[in-house]
């Protein structure tokens, strides 16, 4: 018979210990140099009815005082998990350290990049009525993320820029890989946003109407870098064909958005050798879209 046969429950909180005796984890056994009797002690408990872990609990009479030999190993052990920690430790103050400097390394280059070729360095000299762009990125947001291609076309569908970015601190984004499917070869030999950033900006600038799908996105990621056009009308094709393409969503109280693969299918746009997340295969395809919105809201008028 068993001690623990009088103990049905599972959750040490719930079980009462008399004064006289005692009952511990393990853990706190050994912190007081004893160890159990054999492998068949002892009984694995919730530490109380909200811990997600089990620690193995031991009576006193299950446990005996540890050997000479047995301290010396514990002891050994114990100084080597000390050691461990305080290796671990140092190591994330360095990490932590490392990124730090970083962060500032990031934030004061992003302020220098962003003064720099702002729009009222230059006049342009041309204008376009409607321009449409897209962006591929490292991650999603705007202010610790980078871009990694940056496409604009006209309203003719004609290439103004079109480049990847090489990335100033990103040196990987898996996650964004596995979308865009821009890798750090690829990129590799790019001109960065410093170099190309006052032809982008002036292209902006000499837009009255800019076009995009989930524009506020691709403005946040060039606006971190000084390119903006306050001036502008924007227009989101994603925001207003999710009102066309009516998918109700009780969660946010709006109809849903949609992804521009589902808008550029809905309006029968034939993709060719072009291939969705790619900036510039995007702005074709929005560009299409947003005519044939154009051209339906005409009919129903």
């Amino acid at each position: 018979m068993s001690i623990w046969d009088d103990y049905k429950t599972s959750v040490r909180t719930r079980i009462n210990v008399k004064q006289d005796r005692l009952l511990l984890t393990e853990r706190q056994w050994k912190l007081k140099h004893y160890v159990k009797l054999n492998e068949k002690c002892g009984k694995y408990l919730w530490v109380n009815a909200y811990c997600p872990n089990q620690e193995l609990y031991l009576w006193d009479e299950e446990v005996r005082k540890m050997t000479d030999e047995e301290l010396a190993t514990y002891r050994a052990e114990e100084k080597e998990k000390r050691v461990a920690r305080q290796k671990a430790f140092l190591q994330q103050q360095k990490v932590k350290k490392e990124e730090e400097l970083l962060q500032l390394r990031r934030e004061i280059t992003q302020d220098i990049i962003k003064n720099t070729f702002t729009a009222q360095n230059f006049d342009s000299g041309i204008e376009y009525d409607e321009i449409v762009i897209d962006t591929e990125t490292t991650g999603l947001n705007a202010d610790t993320d980078e871009l990694l291609q940056v496409s604009i076309i006209d309203s003719q569908g004609n290439t103004l820029f079109n480049s990847y970015i090489k990335p100033l601190f990103t040196e990987n984004w898996d996650g964004a890989m596995a979308v865009n499917h821009i890798t750090p070869e690829m990129v590799a030999n790019a001109p960065n946003i410093i170099e190309v950033k006052q032809e982008i900006n002036k292209i902006i600038n000499s837009a009255n109407v800019i076009v995009g799908y989930n524009t506020d996105f691709d403005l946040s990621f060039l606006s971190a870098v000084g390119i903006e056009n306050s001036k502008a009308t924007v227009i989101d094709v994603m925001q207003d064909f999710a009102d066309i393409y009516g998918e109700w969503s009780d969660k946010y109280g709006c109809n849903k958005w949609q992804k521009l693969t589902k808008c550029a299918e809905y309006y029968g746009y034939d993709w060719e050798n072009d291939t969705a997340h790619d900036s510039l295969a995007d702005c074709r395809a929005t560009l299409y879209c947003y005519k044939k919105m154009k051209e339906q809201k005409e009919l129903e008028s």
